[in-house]
């Protein structure tokens, strides 16, 4: 009886989850864990260390911030403080999303050449699964799976750390979770960092691609080649820009070759790719209003720059070529 293809890729899903489990589930897991307790223990930290019940003293009297924040004249400061946090609370989730880079960096780094050095790939070779599914199995590990799971981890965490700001302020006389909990931004802000996962798989691309392609060919000290040739030539290029006085023509081939075969794995690489999107950012504090930031529609807009589906060919060659070197390695 033959198995279906798709049958095959989610087998070959699994296996890399049960190989990679403290990498990928367990890391992102921890991580969040540790972020909700800390961020537990700094919003009660800062609020007794501010004597939240106490804003301000007239004529002797203590007048609390529950106080001025449930004033009506406070109320559009208050309003305008809530939809914010609601808008763009995801954000405190960041240490995730940077752990992100570096799971995906260090899977594909190592992801062909462990099947070599312990030799399961002499197992799997002999079931009917090809490099190709293989490969591609590997790339669906990097692109979708774990950025997944940090996606998920990153939504939970962020929102716990809301409702335990909105606990924390309840208890000293601040009421803001029914507002918060009505405020469409609060269940948007989870779906917009699903959302950005197709912008990110498009950045990431050459990165994979590069890693994998290292991976599969190297026999030894993945790392070293994998980062060192890419450091080689950034210093090479730099030699040539200033010995030809052609620093600013290098620099396209610095950040868009190296730059992109090292550091697309970081989510928002495409800000440090095409510094061109950063005027576009709508920054917290402009004029007398919290503006939201509005990362989702800018990130989804760098995909009608051509370096970013000229990047992710080049990341579809090196994924080829990976293949072809996975093959040949133990054919050799």
């Amino acid at each position: 009886m033959s198995i279906s293809p798709m049958k095959k890729m989610q087998w070959l899903i699994r296996r890399e989850l049960w190989e990679y489990k403290g990498m990928l589930l367990w890391t992102p897991t921890v991580i969040g864990i540790v972020m909700t307790l800390l961020g537990t223990l700094m919003t009660v930290g800062t609020i007794a260390k501010t004597k939240m019940r106490t804003a301000l003293i007239l004529n002797g009297e203590e007048v609390s911030w529950s106080a001025i924040f449930n004033t009506r004249t406070f109320g559009p400061r208050r309003t305008e403080i809530i939809d914010t946090i609601a808008n763009n609370y995801t954000y405190t989730a960041a240490p995730l999303f940077l752990a992100l880079g570096f799971l995906v960096f260090f899977y594909c780094l190592s992801a062909l050449h462990d099947d070599r050095r312990d030799r399961s790939v002499l197992f799997w070779k002999s079931l009917p699964v090809s490099d190709a599914q293989t490969v591609l199995s590997k790339v669906a590990i990097a692109l979708l799976v774990a950025p997944l799971i940090v996606a998920a981890a990153a939504s939970l965490t962020s929102l716990a750390l809301v409702l335990i700001l909105s606990g924390v302020l309840a208890v000293n006389g601040i009421h803001v979770f029914s507002e918060l909990a009505s405020s469409p931004g609060l269940y948007l802000g989870p779906l917009r960092v699903f959302g950005l996962l197709p912008v990110y798989c498009l950045w990431a691309l050459p990165t994979v691609g590069w890693l994998l392609m290292v991976s599969s060919w190297a026999k030894s000290k993945v790392f070293l080649w994998a980062v060192g040739v890419p450091l080689l030539l950034l210093v090479l290029t730099v030699w040539a820009g200033k010995l030809a006085q052609m620093e600013n023509d290098v620099s396209w081939i610095q950040m868009n070759l190296i730059g992109r075969a090292l550091l697309g794995t970081l989510p928002g690489s495409w800000y440090l790719f095409e510094p061109e999107l950063l005027p576009q950012m709508r920054g917290l504090g402009q004029g007398s209003h919290l503006a939201r930031v509005d990362v989702f529609s800018n990130s989804w807009s760098s995909l009608s720059l051509p370096a970013a589906w000229l990047g992710a060919a080049a990341g579809a060659a090196q994924i080829y070529a990976a293949i072809g070197l996975r093959r040949w390695r133990e054919e050799g």
